[in-house]
């Protein structure tokens, strides 16, 4: 009992801290340092706190993935399983496929579009470097959404 309460916490706490991430930097950081930076010093400062987040993000991924197997090994049982009622099975059927879709919009963004925008940025203003912020923008936002169905479903199992 107590494994699985402190299992459940770990797997909130993972979620928590990779959501609350990304609305601190999607509605706080990115607007703020955009606003009060020209483009070659935001895009530095970016860089900087986007190494240090994207570890956070690697980190709770893992957490969030290894809790839930742990989770789902504690929780489920044959019986359990061939039930078609079963609401933990149906949770899952929606929550792996969106937390599948989480970690490859992570990994896009933090391996393919942010060294794109710092070297765009570090060039200056220019068109291809907002079509590159929007692409950042686009991810963020459904990162986020998705992070907190994933929470939603988290916290209803």
């Amino acid at each position: 009992m107590l494994l699985s309460i402190t299992l459940k916490w770990i797997h909130l706490i993972a979620t928590v801290a990779w959501i609350g991430g990304m609305f601190t930097n999607f509605f706080i950081y990115i607007p703020s340092i955009s606003k009060a930076l020209e483009p070659q010093a935001a895009g530095r400062l970016m860089g900087a706190v986007m190494k240090r987040f994207r570890i956070m993000v690697y980190v709770s991924m893992a957490v969030f993935l290894v809790s839930g197997i742990l989770l789902g090994r504690m929780d489920m049982n044959p019986e359990r399983l061939v039930s078609a009622r079963n609401e933990v099975v149906s949770i899952l059927i929606f929550k792996i496929p969106l937390f599948l879709l989480m970690v490859i919009l992570a990994i896009i963004a933090f391996e393919v579009v942010a060294p794109r925008a710092a070297r765009l940025a570090a060039e200056g203003p220019s068109s291809r470097l907002q079509k590159v912020q929007r692409s950042q923008k686009i991810l963020a936002v459904t990162g986020f959404i998705l992070g907190l169905i994933v929470l939603v479903l988290s916290a209803a199992m």
